[in-house]
């Protein structure tokens, strides 16, 4: 098995479609026509990738900063890639190049407290939780915060 991270390109669209109509992946995601969304991935603060396994796209993975000097990371997984280690493998993958490419300190992954998956995939990547969070806007549940640390 083939595993990559790469910039999302226009020519994803097509093969994207089907990804963002997932209601799971819809749940996490803004409503936009697939092109629209890439464009979304490229702006200031942002750097989004495309998961892609053995040529096909199969994920996404974002490092973002929300706020000045804070970073956050957030993912999703194709339906037909879940629970295959590629959640692990994307979030490991872009925490690491975050570290080295940029001067930052920590990043945080964030997930509503029932989403037991990421909770296992923060802690495979080295993310340790930090604390529980109320509800917010996007978080209609009380949320978990993990947090990885450069070493």
């Amino acid at each position: 098995m083939e595993l990559t991270l790469r910039p999302w390109a226009m020519r994803d669209a097509n093969e994207l479609r089907p990804l963002l109509d997932d209601p799971e992946v819809r749940t996490w995601t803004r409503a936009l026509a697939p092109r629209d969304w890439i464009r979304s991935q490229a702006v200031e603060g942002r750097h989004g990738f495309a998961v892609v396994r053995d040529g096909a796209l199969a994920g996404h993975v974002a490092l973002k900063m929300p706020r000045p000097f804070e970073w956050e990371i957030g993912y999703w997984i194709a339906a037909h890639a879940r629970r295959q280690g590629l959640a692990s493998w994307a979030v490991d993958e872009a925490t690491r190049w975050g570290f080295a490419e940029f001067a930052m300190s920590e990043v945080a992954l964030i997930h509503n407290v029932d989403n037991l998956g990421s909770c296992g995939v923060a802690r495979r990547c080295g993310y340790l939780l930090a604390e529980e969070l109320p509800p917010s806007a996007g978080y209609p549940l009380p949320g978990h915060r993990h947090v990885r640390t450069l070493a």
